[in-house]
């Protein structure tokens, strides 16, 4: 997964931070954001902006801080790009986009989702209650309320009481 880092602090949390492969950030710098054919896209500016706020990491690792997920889907897209035209990429802008499209999935989904709503439709999430979790097995009922077969009894039955063998 793109190295993805959320920063906690006592009044709020940061931007959270993806780090983009080296050469992958390099083909996305490269490329004409602004008049080409890849400009259209409406994720564009932002991540264009994204790329010129970015900061070298590790190596020759890029990391942003993108505004919105459409600009990680931005990333995604040129990756899947270059898998698709091999021939017109180098092997690092392959690996790069290979490992991209490898670690992003999560990348998205961490970004966008809201982690107080989901804190908070997990407390309101309707839990299993008991009763639908013994429902239709011996401990959902009292045993003494099912009908008792036509044969006899060896011993009387407590039906008020749920008797086991009822």
């Amino acid at each position: 997964m793109p190295d993805v880092t959320r920063h906690h602090t006592d009044h709020g949390s940061t931007p959270m931070q993806v780090t983009i492969p080296g050469a992958l950030a390099d083909h996305l710098a490269a490329a004409d954001l602004t008049n080409g054919p890849a400009a259209a896209d409406p994720a564009a500016p932002d991540i264009r902006a994204a790329l010129d706020a970015g900061h070298r990491g590790r190596g020759r690792t890029l990391v942003i801080t993108p505004v919105s997920t459409a600009a990680l889907r931005y990333i995604s897209a040129f990756a899947e790009a270059t898998l698709i035209n091999r021939a017109l990429h180098t092997t690092a802008e392959t690996r790069a986009a290979r490992t991209w499209l490898d670690r992003a999935g999560r990348t998205t989904t961490t970004l966008a989702a809201d982690l107080a709503a989901a804190e908070e439709e997990a407390r309101y999430a309707t839990p299993v209650t008991e009763a639908e979790a013994t429902e239709g097995t011996w401990r959902g009922e009292w045993i003494g309320e099912h009908a008792t077969a036509a044969a006899p009894a060896l011993f009387p039955l407590d039906r008020e009481q749920g008797a086991l063998f009822a």
